[in-house]
């Protein structure tokens, strides 16, 4: 294994991304529910009817069968191959970045969380517990691989992006009820109400502490400051096309773009930011 070559590592990053990615749209879809990710086996959510293994190829099973149940020609969602090829691809990278070591675990395990908890928020405006507090353990136990931050330098960055975003979810709350400005609930979400006046929700915090557990202080700092950035030029996009100020807008996808792009290029930010003497 130490002798085979990078580009042969890379297929095989690739298609274990494939694979992991349809993990992920099994765990999206079953874990909210309180289901199972193993038993049963994947099955047609129209018709009920288990998708056979020629069926259940990443990708390339969905592009042959055209979007579409083989059985009950029941139309699939093309978010299933989308978080496939998303994750493969995420996968090539990091084996680019890290080639054929242990921080490539370091990685690939972060990209994973970030792309489950992008699915779970933009269709069920949560985070998992999985996600967020089972992430920022792994991170911390795999901060000791050669590369990784370090077992003290990720606590304290993890720590600390709990903390703020602890204060941040506090004084929105905060302000908003000064405000007196009521949060709606997005459609289906109704009896949860509440849970959206806080201007940051739960899962937003926890994750905040599983990207510090990753990525350490000062790439951390980068992921989580493109984090606010891109969600502040969404939010100003939506207003510009006419857009609620009221209506929430999942944060947590946000923060797995920001920190999918400090985990690649946040050291080179995180020193060029430090070399200008600010």
């Amino acid at each position: 294994m130490s002798a085979m070559p990078p580009e042969v590592f890379s297929v095989f990053a690739t298609l274990l991304g494939l694979a992991v990615g349809s993990f992920l749209n099994v765990a999206a879809w079953r874990i909210p529910l309180g289901k199972s990710v193993v038993r049963p086996g994947s099955a047609c959510p129209g018709c009920g009817t288990p998708i056979s293994p020629r069926d259940n190829i990443p990708v390339l099973s969905w592009i042959l069968l055209r979007g579409r149940c083989r059985s009950c020609r029941c139309r699939i969602s093309p978010v299933y191959p989308a978080v496939e090829l998303a994750t493969g691809l995420l996968f090539l990278a990091a084996s680019v970045k890290t080639g054929m070591s242990p921080l490539f675990i370091h990685h690939a395990l972060f990209l994973s969380l970030m792309v489950l908890s992008v699915r779970t928020d933009m269709e069920h405006f949560i985070i998992l517990d999985q996600v967020s507090i089972g992430g920022a353990a792994a991170g911390l136990g795999l901060a000791l691989l050669p590369g990784a931050p370090g077992l003290v330098p990720a606590l304290t960055a993890s720590g600390g992006a709990f903390l703020f975003f602890l204060l941040i979810r506090a004084f929105s709350a905060a302000y908003l009820k000064s405000r007196q400005v009521r949060v709606e609930a997005p459609q289906g979400f109704e009896e949860e109400e509440e849970d959206f006046q806080s201007g940051l929700g739960w899962g937003d915090v926890k994750l905040s502490a599983c990207l510090g557990a990753f990525l350490g202080p000062g790439p951390g700092v980068v992921g989580l400051f493109l984090s606010f950035l891109l969600g502040a030029l969404y939010g100003v996009g939506v207003l510009a096309r006419g857009g609620k100020r009221t209506r929430p807008i999942p944060f947590g996808p946000f923060m797995a773009l920001g920190g999918s792009i400090a985990l690649f290029f946040g050291r080179g930010i995180w020193e060029a930011y430090r070399s200008i003497g600010f």
